[in-house]
Order: C-alpha cells, then sequence, then structure tokens
C-alpha cells in the first residue's frame, strides 16, 4: 500500500495530511495553535496572581501561590490520563479507527467525570488542612482555605477538560484547543475583576478571584467536552459510553501509570531539589526562581511543539507510517534547537540586562543574571528533550520517560547539585550547571532510545496484548 492509497482512504475519520510533500504544512497548522494553547492555559494562575496583587494585601499573595501548589498537585493524575488517552486516540485516529478513538475518549471522560466530583468534595473538605501543612500561617490559612476550597469546586469541570482538550489536539485540531483556552483568559480577566472589585457585579472582594477561575474553568470544560459531539470533532455518542470493556481499562492504565509516576517523582525531586536551594540561602533562592520563570516563560513554543509531535507521531504510527513519524521529528528538533539557540545566545549576551525588568535587589538580580548564562547552556538540550517527549507519548512509549527522567533527576540534577553547589562550593553556580547536565543527559539518552526504533513496534504490541476476546 502506497503512501497515498493509505491517506485517501475515504471511510473512517479525517485524518492529518500525512504526504511528505505537505509535512512543513501540517506540522504548521499543529504547532502553531498548540504554542498559543499552551501560553494561554499557563496563564490562568499568573493572572490571578495579577488581580490579587491589586487588592494590596500580602496575605492574600501568599495564599493564592498555595492554593497555585496545590491545585498542581490535584491537576497531576489528569494530565497523566490525558497523555496515554491522547496516545491511544491518535493512533487509533491515524488507524481510522473511529469506534476505538470513542470508546477511549468515552471511557477517560467517565474515569474523569466521576473522580474529579470526588476529588472536589474532598478537596473542600480538607481545603484548611492543605494550606496548613503547606506552611501558611494563620492569617494565610484562615483566606486560603476559603479561596481553595471555591477553587475546588471547579475540579468537577476543569480537570476533566483535561481528557477533551488532549482528545481534541490528538485528532490533530490544535485550532479548537487554542480557542477554548483564549475564551476561557477572556472569562476568567472579565469575572474576576467584576467579582474582586464590585464592577457591575456583587464585590466578593479576594474570593472574586476564585470564583472568576471557577467560572472560566466551567465554561471551558462545557465547550471543550460538548464539541467532542459534533461531526467536527470525533462525534462521541452515548452508545460509546455503554461500548466499554475491562480489556480497554486495562490498556488505559498501562500507559497511564508511567505518566502519573513520572509527573509525581518529578514533583518530588523538585521539592527536594528546591530544598537544596534553599539551603543556599534566600538570595541564592530568589535568584534561581526569576530564572526559572524567564527560562519557562521562553520555552513555551517547545511545550506546544511537544504536542504537535504527539499527535503527528500517534497519527502516523496509526497509519503504517513510521517513515512520515521520523521525519517530522527531526523536522520539529531542527525548530525548536535554532529557536533555542537564537534564545540561548541571547540569554548568554543580554541575561543580565533582561532580570533587571522584574526589579529585584541587587544582590538577587547579579546572581540572576549569572544563572540567565549558565542557563543559555541548557536550552538546545531542555527543547530536545521535550519533544522526544512529546514523539514517545505519541507512539505509546510512556514508560521510557519515566526512567529516563527519573535516573537523570535524582542522579545528574540533584546528586550533580550537592557535589557542584555544596561539596565543591560552587553555590548557584554548581545548581545550574548540575541542572544543565541533567538536560544534556536526557536529550542524549532520549536520542539513543528514539534511534533505536522501539516505539515503531509499541502500537501493534499494545493491541495484541489488549486484545478484546
Amino acid at each position: 500500500m502506497t503512501e497515498n492509497q493509505v491517506i485517501s482512504v475515504e471511510e473512517g475519520p479525517r485524518r492529518l495530511d500525512l504526504r511528505l510533500r505537505y509535512l512543513n504544512r501540517t506540522l504548521t497548522v499543529l504547532s502553531i495553535p498548540a504554542i498559543m494553547e499552551y501560553s494561554l492555559a499557563s496563564t490562568v494562575f499568573l493572572v490571578d496572581t495579577l488581580i490579587v496583587g491589586w487588592l494590596r494585601n500580602e496575605t492574600y499573595l501568599a495564599a493564592t501561590a498555595l492554593s497555585g501548589i496545590a491545585m498542581f498537585f490535584v491537576n497531576a493524575p489528569f494530565i497523566a490520563l490525558s497523555i496515554s488517552t491522547s496516545s491511544i486516540v491518535a493512533r487509533s485516529w491515524g488507524e481510522g479507527d473511529r469506534r476505538t478513538a470513542c470508546r477511549f475518549a468515552a471511557l477517560s471522560l467517565l474515569i474523569a467525570f466521576s473522580s474529579a466530583a470526588g476529588i472536589a468534595v474532598l478537596g473542600i473538605l480538607s481545603s484548611e488542612w492543605i494550606v496548613r501543612v503547606m506552611g501558611g500561617s494563620p492569617d494565610v490559612v484562615a483566606v486560603g482555605s476559603r479561596y481553595l476550597s471555591i477553587l475546588m469546586t471547579s475540579c468537577v469541570f476543569g480537570l476533566p477538560m483535561f481528557i477533551s482538550n488532549g482528545i481534541h489536539r490528538s485528532k490533530g485540531d490544535t485550532m479548537r484547543a487554542m480557542w477554548i483556552s483564549l475564551l476561557m483568559n477572556l472569562i476568567n480577566i472579565i469575572t474576576s475583576i467584576m467579582l474582586a472589585f464590585g464592577w457591575g457585579a456583587p464585590k466578593l472582594g479576594y474570593y472574586g478571584v476564585a470564583w472568576g477561575t471557577v467560572l472560566s474553568r466551567t465554561a471551558g470544560s462545557i465547550l471543550s467536552v460538548g464539541w467532542l459531539w459534533s461531526p467536527a470533532s470525533i462525534q462521541l455518542r452515548l452508545a460509546h459510553f455503554r461500548d466499554i470493556s475491562k480489556t480497554m481499562l486495562s490498556r488505559l492504565w498501562y500507559l497511564t501509570a508511567p505518566a502519573l509516576a513520572e509527573r509525581v517523582i518529578n514533583s518530588v525531586a523538585n521539592v527536594v531539589f528546591l530544598r537544596l536551594v534553599a539551603e543556599l540561602g534566600t538570595t541564592v533562592l530568589a535568584a534561581h526562581q526569576l530564572t526559572v520563570q524567564i527560562e519557562n516563560f521562553v520555552s513555551t513554543p517547545v511545550w506546544g511543539l511537544a504536542i504537535a509531535a504527539t499527535a503527528m507521531v500517534g497519527q502516523s504510527i496509526g497509519a503504517n507510517l513510521d517513515h512520515i513519524a521520523e521525519i517530522a521529528v527531526r523536522r520539529l528538533l531542527f525548530t525548536t534547537g535554532l529557536l533555542m539557540m537564537c534564545l540561548s545566545i541571547l540569554f548568554l549576551t543580554a541575561g543580565p540586562y533582561i532580570v533587571r525588568i522584574f526589579g529585584a535587589t541587587p544582590e538577587v538580580l547579579s546572581l540572576s543574571g549569572t544563572a540567565m548564562r549558565l542557563a543559555a547552556l541548557e536550552m538546545p538540550f531542555l527543547s530536545i528533550t521535550i519533544v522526544f517527549i512529546g514523539a514517545l507519548r505519541g507512539a505509546g512509549d510512556t514508560k521510557t520517560p519515566l526512567i529516563v527522567g527519573l535516573i537523570c533527576t535524582m542522579l545528574v540534577r540533584v546528586g550533580g547539585t550537592w557535589l557542584l553547589a555544596f561539596v565543591l562550593k560552587q553555590g548557584l553556580v554548581g545548581v545550574w550547571l548540575a541542572t544543565a547536565a541533567d538536560w544534556a543527559t536526557r536529550a542524549v539518552t532520549l536520542f539513543f532510545f528514539f534511534r533505536k526504533g522501539m516505539w515503531k513496534k509499541l502500537h501493534q504490541l499494545e493491541k495484541a496484548r489488549f486484545r478484546e476476546s
């Protein structure tokens, strides 16, 4: 069967255009909305923090920060479920198997909605305990527990949205997820300001910001989940919710468990890592966090390209076009590598000047400027790692990112930080050298696994292992 014959099958779902001569166009159509969506999605809590800042109360800011961390942990299992669902849906969609894609979408949504309701209730009841355990002072606990309990109500709809948006992306509809994220941000900004300051609405002060987030996540979820029923999407039906099995659940868990373990381990390792950095002093910690925030902001496009890699590789594997998947990943690596090389040069030459925008103390700015130049060493490797992870997940490989991440984080980053920053007395310089070594080791290791090509066989092996009788 030729490439064009595979692509031009009339029956079955409408897939991405996987023809080689149109590959750049397909990657562009996937990537740009994904980059925009990732940027928009990451700004919701940032916008909340800015609005809370206008209320001129440090206790509110502290409570908002702790609530954001708590929600990060709450989101983790659903992001893992979204990763596994997206992988199966992308491969099934590329294979032309709409029924399997819809059945797994239905199963994941069923799991998400049922567990999200329980998490919301549990979170509301334990919000005071959560804020206290996270180190909040009595004043912070008093306001933060109520703020967090309001945010927890958004879990009922907000958490399943991770699944539905992942399904849109895996189908190749990154534009849909982008528009939903844009609408959510607009609703969040408008309603939060109105409710916080009483502009045309009841004045709820600090808690109005939380209700704005609840309204935006609810609206986004209704649109995202509702669109799955459209003929222009996967055309989900009630019959798909009845057409599920234990074998499907086993297959979904087979992919979800490593993705969930990866997020949990990364979170724990990050806490350990930050504790080490904190041992170097408040000034060093502040400089480190400032540099991390800047790096996270500029690396947003890479995460968007990783989303494109997941959809592209998944559908290519499903369509038996392994060579298209390889070519697509190489082109995405070239794009991200070029972008990060340019940013590395910017960090090297202008890093100390960029950090001045944030107006911290001279000591913090000086250390952060040095860290910015060291961060330039890791950025190309960071981009390579993220794209490879997205590609492997699209092929159904969630175990390799887990194993590589665990070994590199604990041995290279944490171990390297202890050696360089404390034993060799290099301070913040040692921290960022160890971080650069971590990303470099991950990039080289993932390149080896990708080049080996085992990921090409996983789809068929997975289907054979979980074949339904």
